[in-house]
């Protein structure tokens, strides 16, 4: 589905955008600098991040780029003092960095897998938050902040424990930063896609299928079997999101057309958690 994009919306605005080398990430950088922003980019991504940079470069945008895994605090710290050191300051951040993790119940979860999901999903969440934060408060002229939560941060999805209590726990941080930050004029606010059209969501849809299959091969009844894949397949509007609405969504909370948004989990999710 075709997307425009309002020339000069963030002119000199200064923007982090983590997790951006794919999906949601890449096209909220790439239209994000269309915009005029002038962009922190990180990502553990090698290839993929070299790829989406070059793209905006070639474009004309202007970006600096690291490649860094974000579940170490000191590289948090290093992406923000990038942005200080580059443009002399930072306006908003865009928190998307996450993983699926490993589906499971949650009495045959394994405690490594709740550790790496809880690591990937809140603490670089977390970790980028806070050194957002100093930078914001220390500026004394606001800032903004929309971090990339899930459908899994509104409500359950049988057999993704870890999944599920990650994203609530972004948005828990969320609501409560908004209310501690709000006297610095800063504005702290969450998307929660449902299914969106990119690599990450293929992997985990194709994850489900394969247990779906293995299921029903070992007797489960196909409708229990499809339970897997949650209670519901579908959204209101009967198709999966592509990044680019995903991104549409993130750069209006990210706007001036947003002032008075924060402490909203917003849900852009094709109406999924409405039913």
């Amino acid at each position: 589905m075709p997307i425009g994009f309002f020339a000069d919306r963030f002119r000199n605005k200064v923007m982090i955008i983590t997790g951006f080398a794919t999906g949601i990430g890449k096209e909220t950088a790439i239209r994000a600098s269309k915009e005029g922003a002038k962009l922190i980019l990180a990502d553990r991504k090698i290839q993929e991040s070299q790829d989406t940079y070059d793209e905006i470069i070639r474009n004309g945008g202007e970006a600096k780029m690291l490649q860094v895994d974000l579940t170490d605090g000191e590289n948090a710290k290093k992406m923000v003092d990038l942005a200080v050191s580059t443009y002399g300051g930072l306006d908003i951040a865009v928190n998307n960095a996450g993983v699926m993790g490993t589906p499971s119940a949650v009495h045959l979860m394994q405690e490594e897998d709740l550790r790496y999901t809880m690591e990937n999903n809140f603490m670089t969440v977390f970790y980028c938050c806070r050194e957002e934060l100093k930078v914001f408060v220390k500026q004394g002229k606001g800032g903004v902040i929309v971090n990339n939560a899930s459908i899994a941060g509104l409500t359950g999805l049988p057999g993704n424990g870890a999944y599920v209590a990650s994203k609530h726990a972004v948005n828990g941080l969320t609501r409560n930063m908004a209310l501690d930050y709000a006297k610095y004029n800063i504005r702290v606010n969450s998307v929660n896609p449902a299914g969106t059209d990119t690599p990450m969501v293929e992997e985990a849809f194709a994850y489900v299928s394969e247990q779906m299959k293995k299921a029903m091969e070992a007797g489960m009844d196909p409708a229990e079997a499809q339970s897997m894949a949650g209670q519901k397949t579908e959204t209101l509007l009967k198709r999966n999101a592509t990044p680019q609405e995903q991104a549409a969504s993130i750069l209006f909370l990210a706007s001036d057309d947003a002032t008075h948004i924060t402490g909203t989990l917003f849900a852009t999710d094709g109406g999924w958690t409405a039913f």
